[in-house]
């Protein structure tokens, strides 16, 4: 098992491409730390990952407070002894062009999508630096190539790339890698209801698909095997680096 003896927080892990990682995670032998603002989901899912057994936590986190992140952050190291691994996940969309995003929305995407990644890596790399771990940024391919009426997402996604390279420069000396993914369109249940809310559900899937050079779009599951690979000691040796998985998409989006 890739990742055997790691202590691994992944924030909003308890649905999506988060639980996605969380599930792998454990299958490769990490202790997980489940994270989410709703108690119910959260613990429902760090009970799957063997919380009875050691093998899971949930903590209850509201990634806009500084708080919350700090007591995730100390909370975790006291139950497990150390962290390895972090894994900067929650976040949320607003389709809305510059015009249209009141000041508050903005407001509220950088605070969840981008202050929180900053917030979490300023708290977690002290212990990070302890055992030389690692830190995964979810950004989005949004980030690399844009999207219509997404401008506060796309500023935030941007800015995780952005910071994931000012990070992996940093923190390097200490011996903490910094990279991260940009999915394209992932099956989650953000996706589903997006399908779900077009005139013509099944042509808009097919339509999605047909984008694709690989003629789908991605699992959860997937983008938990890439991060498993990047917060591995498989690769030692890659840092600053963005990943895309997507399917082929971006080529001609």
């Amino acid at each position: 098992m890739r990742l055997k003896g790691k202590v691994a927080i992944v924030t909003g892990s308890s649905k999506g491409i988060g639980e996605g990682i969380a599930r792998i995670f454990h299958k490769e032998g990490a202790k997980v730390v489940i994270t989410c603002r709703t108690p119910d989901e959260g613990q429902k899912m760090a009970d799957e990952l063997g919380a009875a057994k050691g093998d899971a936590l949930f903590i209850r986190t509201d990634i806009t407070q500084s708080k919350d992140i700090q007591n995730m952050i100390n909370a975790t190291v006291r139950h497990f002894g150390q962290l390895d691994i972090l894994v900067n996940n929650a976040g949320y969309h607003i389709s809305k062009n510059a015009e249209e995003t009141s000041e508050e929305e903005w407001e509220f995407i950088q605070n969840t999508n981008l202050r929180s990644t900053f917030l979490c890596s300023k708290y977690g790399i002290p212990h990070l630096r302890k055992t030389r771990g690692n830190i995964i940024n979810i950004s989005s391919m949004v980030g690399v190539v844009g999207q219509p009426n997404a401008a506060a997402y796309s500023a935030t996604k941007g800015g995780q790339i952005a910071m994931t390279k000012n990070m992996a420069i940093d923190f390097a000396p200490d011996g903490i890698r910094v990279n991260v993914i940009c999915p394209g369109w992932i099956q989650t249940p953000l996706v589903e209801d997006w399908f779900n809310q077009q005139k013509d559900s099944s042509e808009a899937r097919k339509y999605i698909y047909g984008q694709h050079p690989l003629g789908r779009i991605g699992t959860i599951e997937e983008c938990g095997y890439l991060a498993a690979f990047l917060a591995s000691d498989e690769a030692a040796f890659i840092t600053g680096a963005v990943f895309h998985i997507d399917g082929g998409v971006t080529l001609g989006y």
